[in-house]
């Protein structure tokens, strides 16, 4: 086997091996519990003294299993414990195998000999591999993040110019001719009435800033703001990141475009962000220095995502500065993007708690959140004077229950306040700049957008279980920013606390829905587009969220909120819907019948596309309930909404599959019977107006009782 292809599969031989070393640590506490049980099964002698040496051997096999548990959480580092536990595993074959040929034990013991054989050649094989690997690596390969979070070689990404075309230098972000920004309508800050629309970098020769905030796992929904940005034609000069937003930050400066790293993060195998440290560490819990280490991280995220740490440092499309958190003189140190390197990468995104510190050249560096979350004043000083805030940290009224949601909390209001401070500096700034100053070498005030969720975004935790998708959160960032950029002016938001206020509670409840079926161009009717679109599969995947049951019950129309990206062969895959709506049974023409309506706006090849689509709930003759509620007869239309002339047609289809998806993707942000309720709500109302409308006719056509006598082949009695 080549060491390519031993390199593909790396990760299903870890799961091999971690599985051999639990099995071995099983059956050795089995061994120390109950060694008289297993030696009567295997025909062998009960007395005290082969007890007594039977649970000893146990116990070597705990601690043989254990050691190789721990080899394998780093194993390029700790080749030596792979190599004897795998040595053990060989001689216990051999030492199992001699006791049934002397009859010690009877030849079921065999089974477990070949289980020590087999596991001895698959952990000498692994080691095999890496040591052939070892051979064949060649001068600057990257090095390796021990669990401690220390870099052991120079460093760089592990597959050299992902997302570099061939010339060896790293793409710039698109320069489109330009225009604005994200939605202020969701809080209370808005910009000012008078202000005028944003003019393109080109037009108003002022120099923009990229703010890229922290936020955890959830930075993925800065990936839809910025291709949103992308789309309307935004190009930036100088880019800041912190924390989780160095991740997106260190993604553009390798090359990538918007729509790149959307699709990267969509694929993205989220818990590979989490890996844990050895298990004995876990049983002196209050004494560790982290719950987990950044070998995932390294070894799968930033490759997933195409970081490219020599990508960084050459980049010329745009000034990058990274933020980490100096431990040693508690304060934040910028890095220019021409000086980044792996470890100081790892550093900006290492949580206290949750991941180590990097430790080098005496210093010890960390997440920057507990300083600041964004760093306005460096974009400042680099002359920056039209800064654009991509904020996911939440700022609501509610204060919640619980260790984890009030060690949120604390970042919520270390990030917040550190940011008001910076908005206060910048309006005093201003001020003196109105008065005439020229200040830091700016003549004209500074203006701040900030472009930040509609409501609170899911914490990690809900992401890590997948309770909440990478492409869910890349559709509500475009639809976030796409609300701002229709309101945006020159002159940014009011620099006061209400910037970052979410005025929108979470969700009482969300659920994901996929449909997809034919649909033709150049067709209105949409059984006509089914039957001439069969080469043609139009597919939206949708996330749709009610925000208020209690509204949404009472409320005629039954609407809530929908974001969702659509794929069509003749238009492209995974683009971005800018603005979403769903109804649920609204009442229609007919008092029997009610619609499902969906309704989709989206750009493709240049121009702006509405698709509305309907399921039509009405009980006609015969079984067809399920053709109602999982059929949606769509039209496409040319322009932002349903006026717009119809340019194709067709059916979407929501399959079984595609149903039990949905139905266990369905999540309240209520906690405990609340979310619970909440739920069986939504239930209640979708089937109890499914009975209302099918039931009628169901006890009209079931067939009346045959008369008594009919079943005997007897006329039936007339009644007098």
């Amino acid at each position: 086997m080549s060491v390519r292809w031993l390199q593909a599969h790396e990760r299903q031989w870890r799961w091999v091996i971690q599985a051999i070393a639990w099995v071995t640590i099983v059956s050795g506490a089995g061994m120390i519990v109950m060694p008289g049980t297993l030696l009567a099964l295997l025909d062998a002698g009960t007395d005290l003294t082969s007890r007594h040496t039977f649970g000893i051997e146990g116990m070597f096999m705990v601690l043989f299993g254990s050691l190789l548990l721990h080899g394998m959480k780093s194993p390029r580092e700790n080749g030596a414990a792979v190599l004897w536990a795998g040595v053990q595993k060989v001689a216990a074959f051999g030492a199992v195998s001699l006791g049934v040929l002397r009859g010690v034990f009877s030849p079921l013991a065999l089974t477990v000999a070949v289980f020590d054989l087999l596991s001895g050649v698959v952990v000498l094989g692994y080691l095999a591999f890496l040591r052939r690997e070892q051979q064949a690596s060649v001068a600057g390969r990257p090095g390796t993040l021990t669990a401690s979070g220390a870099v052991t070689e120079p460093l760089g990404m592990s597959a050299p110019g992902v997302g570099v075309p061939p010339s060896g230098r790293p793409r710039p972000m698109p320069v489109v001719p330009g225009a604005s920004v994200a939605d202020a309508s969701i809080t209370e800050a808005r910009p000012p009435e008078d202000a005028r629309p944003l003019p393109p970098f080109t037009a108003s020769g002022r120099k923009r800033s990229l703010i890229l905030a922290g936020g955890g796992m959830r930075v993925a929904w800065q990936a839809g703001v910025l291709r949103a940005l992308s789309d309307a034609g935004l190009t930036f000069q100088h880019g800041d990141g912190t924390s989780g937003g160095i991740i997106n930050l260190a993604m553009l400066l390798s090359g990538l475009s918007p729509k790149e790293m959307c699709d990267r993060w969509r694929t993205l195998r989220v818990k590979d962000f989490v890996s844990f440290v050895s298990p004995e560490k876990y049983l002196r819990a209050w004494k560790m220095e982290a719950m987990g280490d950044a070998d995932g991280i390294v070894q799968h995220v930033f490759p997933h995502l195409g970081i490219d740490v020599e990508a960084i440092r050459a980049h010329e499309g745009m000034e990058g500065t990274f933020n980490v958190c100096e431990f040693t003189r508690k304060t934040n140190e910028v890095i220019p993007h021409t000086q980044v390197d792996r470890d100081l990468l790892v550093a900006g995104i290492s949580l206290p708690i949750f991941m180590p510190p990097v430790r080098r050249a005496g210093a010890i560096y960390t997440d920057s959140v507990w300083i600041q979350d964004a760093n306005l004043l460096e974009a400042v000083r680099r002359g920056a004077d039209e800064l654009w805030v991509l904020w996911c940290i939440g700022n609501t009224p509610a204060y919640e229950r619980g260790v984890f949601r009030q060690y949120v909390h604390m970042i919520e209001m270390s990030a917040n306040g550190a940011l008001f401070a910076q908005l206060a500096q910048i309006d005093d700034l201003n001020a003196r700049i109105r008065a005439g100053e020229v200040v830091m070498g700016h003549r004209e005030p500074i203006s701040v957008h900030l472009i930040k969720p509609e409501r609170p975004l899911p914490l990690d935790p809900d992401f890590y279980a997948g309770h909440i998708t990478a492409a869910s959160l890349i559709d509500m960032g475009y639809s976030d920013a796409c609300r701002y950029l229709a309101v945006a002016g020159d002159r940014g938001l009011p620099l006061t606390p209400e910037m970052t206020q979410m005025t929108e509670p979470a969700p009482d409840l969300t659920f994901r829905e996929t449909m997809s079926g034919p649909l033709a161009l150049g067709v209105t009717d949409p059984v006509a587009g089914a039957h001439q679109g069969k080469d043609s599969a139009f597919t939206m995947h949708c996330t749709i969220s009610v925000d208020d049951m209690d509204a949404f019950i009472s409320d005629a129309t039954h609407a809530a909120r929908l974001v969702a990206h659509v794929s069509y062969p003749p238009f492209g895959e995974d683009l971005p819907v800018r603005q979403g709506y769903f109804n649920l049974f609204r009442s229609g023409d007919d008092p029997n019948t009610r619609l499902m309506t969906y309704g989709l706006r989206f750009d493709a090849n240049g121009k702006e596309y509405y698709l509305e689509g309907t399921k039509t709930i009405h009980d006609d003759r015969g079984p067809d309930l399920w053709k109602d509620t999982t059929r949606l007869y769509s039209q496409l239309h040319e322009g932002p909404d349903a006026r717009g002339p119809v340019v194709g047609a067709g059916v979407l289809k929501l399959g079984v599959g595609q149903l039990l998806k949905l139905i266990s993707s369905m999540r309240s942000a209520r906690e405990g019977t609340e979310g619970l309720r909440a739920v069986g709500r939504f239930g209640r109302l979708f089937l109890g107006t499914l009975w209302d409308l099918y039931a009628p006719r169901a006890r009209k056509e079931e067939p009346e009782r045959a008369p008594e006598g009919a079943e005997r082949g007897q006329e039936p009695t007339a009644n007098v």
